[in-house]
């Protein structure tokens, strides 16, 4: 009896994320309201029955490890069944930080067979979408392949992923990542599946250059690299996803994947796919029902428990314990757990990470559209970000496109004179725009 390991990778740092990904790694950021990105992958894999699910994972974890802790909300904890959290592996010979995805898995080869799985499903932790995995690992059984990759058409940009050109027996007959010119639409979602004694086979190759006649030189941490190796020698077969699916890379894909889930009809219909998450976080109880004061204004909004709304709220998408004053207008807006907004306050199209607090009749999304001077390919859509904890001053206005990063104190907010213009970034007062940049991964 076939039997599937789920691997996840989870710990990369996405610098086009800015503010979000400072503190934590990408699967662990809030997403609509009430997730956060990895419960998608986690959710999919405790549907298909899978047991025992890796977590690879490397970058500040703590937030991930909190939020997912004994994988108890997604039917993963038991004597059979389980998450384990697998960290790079210090202080041995050869044993160093993941270097890649290929090399993660590679690190947790010991992992890997003692599963005794027949096959191993290496998922991406930071996509939104709702799969059968079933569905995806009865095609790679049925046509006994050694590699399934997941794929999904794609209308816009298509150079952006990984693209595979598959016949119609499914069989992959070249896959090229990121491509100049792409001589297909279907883009790879980072889900594959492996036979596990070619995984294995496969890894040792690519790593330890222990290669047949064939025989590559050079050793490879990167999954696309494995994966493009295994191509002309092992039965490589394409299963074409026809649901909805969003990768989220930079700042203006997080907004408008979010603005999926509103409207009278959600293009992401999210409510239908039944996704499990932490109801709890660090919490010992759940937080109170939302209350709506009299007065209050809600319109094509989610809104999350334990919020208290006496102004307006419209277009936008709230975390659990927000609190919206009276007179305040809130649109077009992503505020995350925590965020207050004083009275008369006016956030347009601004998203803010947890605990910002916005002052009485600050004035947010102001100003010319110009692209972020910082991040000028990940946020030109008009979407202010603010940090974590971040305490904007009362009558502040900030423009579109802008970056305030956390850490920031009164002193950073009064060189600004009351104002921050469009495209522009704030940083602490000890650091710079220029010095910001040499760290970026």
């Amino acid at each position: 009896m076939r039997k599937a390991l789920g691997m996840i990778f989870a710990g990369g740092q996405v610098a086009d994320l800015s503010v979000f990904t400072a503190r934590r790694p990408k699967s662990a950021v809030v997403f609509g309201g009430t997730y956060r990105i990895v419960d998608f992958a986690l959710t999919n894999m405790a549907r298909a029955d899978i047991d025992l699910v890796g977590i690879l994972t490397q970058f500040r974890p703590a937030s991930l490890m909190d939020h997912v802790g004994s994988g108890v909300f997604w039917d993963l904890a038991g004597l059979s069944r389980g998450v384990r959290f697998l960290p790079p592996t210090f202080g041995g010979v050869g044993q160093e930080q993941y270097r890649g995805p290929a090399d993660a898995l590679f690190q947790n080869l010991e992992f890997i067979e003692r599963s005794k799985a027949t096959d191993v499903i290496a998922v991406s932790g930071d996509h939104v979408y709702s799969m059968d995995y079933r569905q995806l690992l009865n095609f790679h059984i049925e046509r006994d392949a050694d590699l399934t990759m997941a794929f999904c058409e794609v209308d816009k940009n298509p150079s952006r992923f990984g693209i595979g050109e598959i016949n119609a027996a499914g069989q992959i007959l070249g896959f090229t990542e990121k491509p100049t010119l792409p001589r297909s639409n279907f883009a790879s979602m980072s889900v594959y599946v492996f036979k596990r004694e070619v995984l294995v086979e496969e890894l040792r190759r690519a790593i330890e250059l222990k290669e047949g006649s064939d025989g590559e030189a050079v050793p490879t941490f990167q999954i696309h690299e494995v994966l493009h190796r295994m191509m002309g020698r092992r039965r490589a077969y394409g299963f074409i996803h026809r649901g909805s699916w969003d990768y989220m890379g930079t700042l203006d894909e997080y907004v408008a994947t979010h603005q999926k889930l509103l409207g009278e009809r959600p293009v992401l219909p999210i409510a239908d796919w039944q996704i499990r998450t932490n109801p709890l976080g660090r919490q010992p109880f759940p937080p109170a029902p939302t209350h709506l004061s009299p007065g209050s204004v809600i319109k094509d909004a989610l809104i999350a428990q334990g919020c208290v709304i006496e102004g307006e709220v419209l277009g936008s998408v709230l975390s659990k314990g927000v609190r919206i004053g009276k007179g305040a207008v809130v649109e077009n807006s992503i505020l995350h757990d925590g965020v207050v907004v004083e009275e008369n306050a006016r956030l347009i199209g601004v998203v803010s990470d947890k605990f910002a607090h916005f002052g009485k009749g600050c004035s947010i999304g102001e100003g010319a559209l110009v692209p972020s001077e910082e991040l000028p390919r990940s946020l030109t859509c008009g979407a202010s970000v603010v940090g974590f904890g971040v305490r904007i001053p009362p009558g502040q206005v900030i423009g579109k496109n802008c970056i305030v990063h956390s850490d920031i104190d009164e002193d950073d907010f009064a060189r600004l004179g009351g104002v921050l213009d469009s495209g522009k970034s704030l940083f602490p007062s000890d650091q710079s725009f220029a010095a910001h940049k040499e760290v970026l991964p």
